[in-house]
């Protein structure tokens, strides 16, 4: 008898291990498997996702074009790329847990310049949450999308292809170019920045000019002063919209810094190249910062 006890509960045992015991991930309904994300972490999720938050405006810039907006639980408040498709989703969140049980997900999308604590406190209260690595390149921002279609179990073609001709756009306006690379300038309410292996240094490649951030030996997170920016004496100079300006600073407008008397030994000052920059594209990751770089190189390639 004691025996048969005993292999009884040995088959408990391993029923429990093969399907897994604790408290339910919330949100989560149907058939699940496990993933590793962009951190290591392997995360349980829905088979097909319905209750979908992504985190960060180029995160819903992807998701809300790979499914539609009725698997989308809630949006942030950051302007993004897809305003119709926002529109049809009710609810905007914060990225706490508190904010995230208020609409019951079944998988948050975060990017891994998220605080790790935010991340920590979702997971605790059995919020599935996916963490992918940011993409400083275009390459890489193309395999992110893949990466969330596949979670999504989403087709990505349409939004690969429609990088793929901006690129060729890109590289079509360039070649028209006999000259020398031309030194092109981001300047920011941070001041010049996009140096070396940032996303724009990445686009500036692509444009087939030098970056003057890059230059004078800025990196990817430092921010340049008005003195850099006269140091490297741009060609051109592109500043961005004020999309991403709640902390109430603003960058300089064109006509500022035409009639800054500190810039106007600056090359770009003294030929009027400074243009205005969509914001919410060249500072994205998604699938819409090509269309920043067609729009950069229309300018560049203008005269």
């Amino acid at each position: 008898m004691k025996q048969r006890i005993s292999i009884i509960c040995a088959i408990v045992m391993m029923v429990l291990l093969v399907f897994g015991c604790g408290p339910k991930q919330l949100g989560t309904t149907g058939a699940t498997h496990q993933v590793t994300d962009g951190t290591g972490t392997i995360v349980t999720v829905p088979t097909e996702p319905k209750r979908i938050v992504p985190i960060a405006a180029s995160t819903e810039d992807i998701v809300l074009s790979l499914v539609d907006p009725s698997r989308v639980a809630a949006v942030g408040t950051v302007p993004n790329n897809v305003p119709d498709a926002s529109a049809k989703v009710e609810k905007h969140v914060k990225a706490s847990a508190e904010s995230m049980l208020s609409v019951q997900p079944d998988l948050v999308l975060v990017p891994n310049w998220m605080s790790p604590d935010a991340i920590g406190e979702m997971r605790n209260m059995q919020i599935p949450v996916y963490v992918y690595k940011t993409p400083t390149t275009v390459e890489e921002a193309k395999s992110v999308i893949h990466e969330i279609a596949d979670l999504l179990h989403a087709s990505d073609a349409s939004m690969i292809a429609s990088m793929d001709a901006d690129l060729k756009t890109v590289e079509e306006l360039a070649n028209k170019h006999s000259g020398e690379r031309l030194l092109v300038a981001f300047y920011s309410q941070f001041g010049l920045t996009g140096g070396k292996g940032s996303t724009f240094d990445d686009m500036c490649n692509y444009l087939k000019v030098n970056n003057a951030a890059a230059q004078i030996g800025l990196g990817p997170f430092d921010n340049g002063t008005r003195e850099d920016l006269i140091k490297s004496n741009p060609d051109i100079i592109f500043i961005p919209s004020v999309a991403y300006t709640s902390d109430g600073t603003t960058p300089a407008t064109a006509d500022q810094l035409y009639s800054d008397p500190a810039l106007q030994g600056v090359k770009a000052i003294a030929n009027r190249r400074v243009y205005l920059v969509d914001s919410s594209q060249v500072m994205s990751y998604s699938q819409f910062m090509t269309r920043a770089m067609v729009s950069m190189a229309q300018n560049i390639y203008s005269m």
